[in-house]
Order: C-alpha cells, then structure tokens, then sequence
C-alpha cells in the first residue's frame, strides 16, 4: 500500500517528482478552505501533509487517522498549530532557509521602491504624465542612510549585507536573542532598545516570527516615534502589526511612507483595501519569497523530508521535537 501526501494548495512539480519517484501517492486539494480540506482528508486518509501559507488545523490533523507529519514550504510555521501537531506526536518539517535569499532581495527592492516614491511616479506616468520628474519631491538616494532592523535572524542578516555592501547603508538592529559574535562579520549596531531603532532609522524594517509575544506589537505608537520622513517595510508577517493603525498612521501623514508585502487579513479586508489607492505605499501580493529559486529550495527541503517521514529516516529541518 502506497504512503499518500495531501497537498492544501497546487505546489511545485519538483515537490510532485519527489513523492513520485519514491512512491508516494499526490493528492492536491480541490480549493481552500477548512471545512474542504476536513471533508478530503477525511476521504483521503493521508501520511503526510504539505502545505505553503494555508492553515493546519488541530481539526485536521484529527480526521487524519494516521498522520506521521506535516512539512512547510517556507520558514513561518504560524499557519500550523505546532502545540497541538507536537502534542500528537506529528512531525512539523520546513525549509527555514530555502526562501531567505529570496525574501532578503525582496526586501531591498521595497526598499529602493519606496526611496523613489515608485507607486506616485508609475501612477502618473501610466497616467500620461512623462513629466512628473520636473516637479518631483521626496525622492533620496539610500546611500548613507541608516537602515533599522527589528529582529537579526537569517533573513535580516542577508538584507543587511545586501544594503551595507552593495547600497552604502548604515545598519542598526535590535534583537535581545541576537549577539555580535552572530552577526556573520557584518558591521550591524546592535541596540538596547527597540526604541532606539524606530526614532533614529530612515528605514525601519521588521523581521520576527509570528506568535503570541509579537502578534499586534506594532503600531501607532511605534509610527509616532519615527522620522518624519522615514519609512516603514514588512516582508515578515502582518500579523504583527495592528493594521488599522498602519492605515490611519499613512493616511493622516504620521508615517510617510511603507512597502509592504504582508497584510492582516489576506486577501486584503475593507478597511486594509485603502492601502492600495494610496501614493505613499508600495504593495506586493505576499511574493516576497516567490522565486524560481525559492520554490525548488524550499520544495525539495521540504518534500524530501516528508518522503524520510513516510519511511521512517530521520529528518533534516525538524520544527519540533517530538
């Protein structure tokens, strides 16, 4: 009897190839959804799940009468219930560095985006308007300027090395987890504060993971405390951020400005749905880790150790212990 893997959305073929080759059985799911994916899995039975951003719930796991485990496209894990997953002896696996690069670059080119104010320019070119050079205020040039992280893990550390040596930028960060000898050489300013990190930087970017202790940490307050002119980017999660206040924050002039890649709910809900008329905000569709690169790193991470799962081998990027 074949092992079986259940897909919560289509994924890369290179995932597909793995299970083939070793003679586990693909099913992807016919849509979204939890109450779809409970009435498949139910009917499918599978070994293992693989998912992207798609929820995995603990009532999912459940219908599942014999599911050794659960593997991630990508590094966050908030969409998986981990306490429940590691409660029940299943396996979390995931690619905490296929998609680093890719999201680090990302991050760069929000970056320079919204130092251009490419939204405004791209809006009036489309629009007709070849000339809005000859008016065109608030544009800077990046070198030089000082870059503030909030957070200095692996996807952080990349960004920065990207900004430091190929862009001239200053970098300072803040991470109480984080310390010099972990920098990889790179000359980051470590802070006390994360204060210190929104009132002094031209660019503030924040880089944690999505749980309890950061969900909704930042937020009008946080926005007050920044330059006038400085900007704010999130390739993280939005789920750290109190959206409604990131809205009001860029509508009434207390931030200028933002690139973001991540939103709180996605698809974005009404309120979020003013960002996009909005000059001052460039926006992308969570794409941030979406790569031809990215895709077959994180895919064959993932998919191989979900194929070592079905047959009993140790794993190579556990995300739990169990």
């Amino acid at each position: 009897m074949k092992f079986k893997v259940y897909y919560t959305t289509h994924l890369s073929d290179v995932a597909t190839q793995i299970f083939t080759n070793n003679d586990v059985e693909v099913k992807v799911a016919s849509g979204l959804g939890e109450e779809l994916y409970l009435k498949e899995l139910k009917e499918y039975q599978p070994d293992v799940i693989m998912c992207r951003t798609e929820p995995v719930t603990a009532a999912m796991m459940d219908v599942c009468t014999n599911l050794k485990g659960i593997g991630k496209q990508g590094a966050g894990l908030d969409n998986i219930d981990m306490d429940y997953a590691t409660s029940k002896k299943i396996q979390v696996v995931f690619a905490p560095a296929g998609n680093a690069n890719a999201v680090a670059e990302h991050a760069v080119m929000l970056l320079m985006m919204t130092a251009r104010r490419f939204n405004y320019v791209d809006r009036q070119f489309r629009n007709g308007n070849f000339f809005v050079r000859m008016g065109l205020e608030n544009t800077v040039e990046v070198q030089g300027k000082t870059l503030g992280l909030i957070g200095c893990g692996r996807i952080s550390k990349l960004f920065a090395g990207k900004c430091i040596n190929g862009l001239g930028m200053k970098v300072i960060g803040y991470d109480p987890y984080v310390t010099k000898e972990q920098l990889n050489g790179l000359p980051i300013e470590l802070k006390d504060s994360a204060e210190e990190i929104w009132k002094t930087a031209d660019f503030v970017s924040i880089h944690l993971p999505l749980m309890p202790a950061t969900e909704h940490t930042v937020g009008m307050e946080q926005f007050k405390m920044m330059k006038p002119r400085a900007i704010f980017l999130n390739v993280a999660r939005g789920g750290l951020i109190r959206e409604e206040e990131l809205v009001e924050a860029l509508k009434t002039g207390v931030l200028f400005g933002a690139g973001l890649d991540v939103y709180e709910p996605e698809p974005l809900c009404e309120n979020s749905r003013q960002l996009l008329d909005m000059d001052n905000v460039v926006l992308t569709p969570h794409t941030a880790a979406t790569t031809e690169e990215s895709v077959i790193n994180c895919c064959t991470s993932c998919a191989t150790d979900l194929v070592n799962i079905c047959y009993g081998r140790p794993v190579v990027c556990p995300a739990n212990k169990i």
